[in-house]
């Protein structure tokens, strides 16, 4: 039914990253559980300035402008028709989709953040988009609304993600198993493949060998981790089952002696074909500490060609 749909708000610009995204969403997420909001906020040029139509020296400038207004919203209108289309392909009812065209209130990433507190449950764009409609190049309006929506997830397309195998970066924290919900919520009756991962650095992350007296420190850290992580994977797991994964795509491991956690979480989604990461914004607990800022910081960076979902 309608009402127990998960909202989904997309936000896309018309770039060719914008309709990769479409695609991703069109097979990450079941079509008769998720509503699909088409956000584009555009900047208008100011009605002041068509005032200068009555100036003939400005009257040639004037109608320039005017016609590449025009063919923005021409284009615009002919990308939500394709991305409609696209989810229409993927057996998402028409209701299902809406399209929101709006011009700039205080910002394009205020605008966003302000209409993500009306009832979704995340927020997804493209990590880059083409400035000739709408830059959400990170740095710009991507890296904007991962810090303003805090309070719910984010998600950062990057290139052409696998959307069937995920990576949950675990730790022991709250934070961790609001990750773990909201994969199994969001993905509910999808035959999905999930690895639930966790990684011990190593103390002084020197890749040569701990220092002297070091080394045992190092093996009983691993050590808890591993009797720590043990009822954390089965919970989560449970979590997992539930929402209809089966358990035999459910899969766990640690890493240890690795020198950087975010750089362990991306090579093992390279290495095992994994398009989507998973982590908590905020993640720090008594094993690994996954905090915005440090691994949820520098993911954001480096998963350049990856599906990155922040959970808030």
């Amino acid at each position: 039914m309608a009402a127990s749909r998960r909202r989904i708000l997309l936000v896309v610009d018309g770039s060719y990253q914008s309709y990769e995204v479409i695609n991703y969403i069109s097979e990450a997420l079941p079509p008769k559980n998720t509503a699909v909001v088409l956000l584009h906020v555009t900047s208008k040029v100011p009605e002041a300035f068509w005032d200068l139509e009555k100036d003939p020296v400005w009257q040639q400038k004037v109608q320039t402008v005017r016609g590449w207004e025009v063919q923005q919203e021409n284009k615009i209108r002919d990308f939500m028709d394709r991305a409609r289309q696209v989810f229409k392909d993927a057996a998402f009812p028409d209701e299902a989709i809406t399209v929101d065209v709006r011009g700039r209130r205080e910002g394009i990433a205020r605008d966003i953040g302000a209409e993500s507190h009306r009832g979704y449950d995340a927020v997804i764009l493209g990590r880059r988009g083409l400035s000739t409609i709408q830059g959400l190049a990170l740095g710009g309006v991507a890296s904007k609304v991962v810090l303003k929506v805090s309070d719910m997830a984010v998600w950062l397309i990057g290139g052409r993600p696998e959307p069937d195998r995920i990576i949950i970066g675990m730790d022991s924290s709250e934070g961790c198993q609001l990750a773990v919900q909201h994969v199994a919520s969001i993905t509910a009756g999808l035959n999905k493949r999930v690895l639930l991962l966790h990684v011990v650095r190593r103390l002084n992350g020197d890749s040569n060998g701990l220092a002297a007296g070091m080394e045992e420190l190092q093996k009983e850290r691993e050590a808890r981790a591993a009797r720590e992580m043990e009822a954390v994977f089965k919970t989560s797991s449970g979590k997992l089952m539930e929402a209809g994964i089966p358990e035999k795509n459910i899969e766990t491991k640690i890493l240890t002696g690795v020198s950087s956690r975010a750089g362990a979480i991306l090579d093992e989604a390279k290495a095992g074909g994994y398009g989507t990461i998973v982590i908590g914004r905020r993640g720090v607990s008594t094993v690994e500490e996954f905090s915005m800022g440090r691994v949820t910081n520098k993911l954001v960076q480096a998963a350049k060609d990856r599906a990155l979902w922040i959970v808030g």
